[in-house]
């Protein structure tokens, strides 16, 4: 079977960073080391935009005009696994092109909230002044909500990537190593690019909000 690298480096990096950050700033937010918790945020914040715009200008498979179909077009995908003749393809497929749309927004809201989010007391984002007291408390309880929904969505794609592997497809070993087999070529850019953006967007983000 010939073996086609479908992910380029920067797409399987950024992946596996914004789950280990994640957890990173879960794990820090519950344990009130807030410092760490705001350094740590212009990285993903970095992470997410850079991946938005690799998702317009990069590889092929990663940008979402090369994945993100129709309601139809996901039904048919569906039926088609659920008889057991899906075939992968080079990408993601029209129902992970919508999973990979959603968690992205969901990461950016999480981020765009957190900084204008303050409690009064204990905590204020980079940016709660700029929308009032009121605005940046109710803004706590946005940013919350937005967490809860991306636990329900990792949530899904875990359970999602269970059945693809009884399937006989292998979901998280391809986006470690980037190949899969017998599918068509796509055109990739050099990962260097997407990291070198992701390096100057977080960079940039740690300037603006310190």
């Amino acid at each position: 079977m010939q073996r086609v690298k479908i992910w380029d480096g920067f797409v399987r990096l950024s992946h596996w960073l914004m789950v280990i950050l994640l957890v990173a700033m879960w794990w820090t937010a519950e344990n009130d080391y807030m410092e760490w918790h705001l350094r740590l945020a212009p990285v993903l914040g970095g992470l997410v935009i850079s991946r938005i715009l690799w998702g317009v200008f990069g590889s092929e498979s990663a940008r979402f005009r090369h994945f993100v179909r129709g309601p139809k077009a996901v039904m048919a995908h569906l039926k088609e696994l659920r008889s057991g003749h899906y075939q992968a393809s080079n990408g993601h497929n029209p129902a992970g092109g919508w999973a990979v749309v959603i968690l992205l927004l969901l990461v950016l809201a999480q981020f765009v909230s957190g900084l204008l989010a303050s409690d009064g007391f204990f905590y204020a984002g980079p940016l709660a002044a700029l929308v009032g007291s009121d605005v940046a408390e109710q803004m706590v309880d946005v940013h919350e909500l937005i967490f809860e929904l991306l636990v329900i969505a990792v949530a899904i794609h875990l359970l999602a990537i269970v059945l693809y592997r009884l399937r006989g497809i292998a979901l998280v070993g391809t986006m470690i190593h980037g190949y899969r087999h017998d599918v068509s070529s796509v055109k990739l850019r050099h990962g260097l690019l997407g990291i070198a953006l992701a390096a100057v967007a977080a960079y940039a983000l740690f300037i603006w909000i310190n």
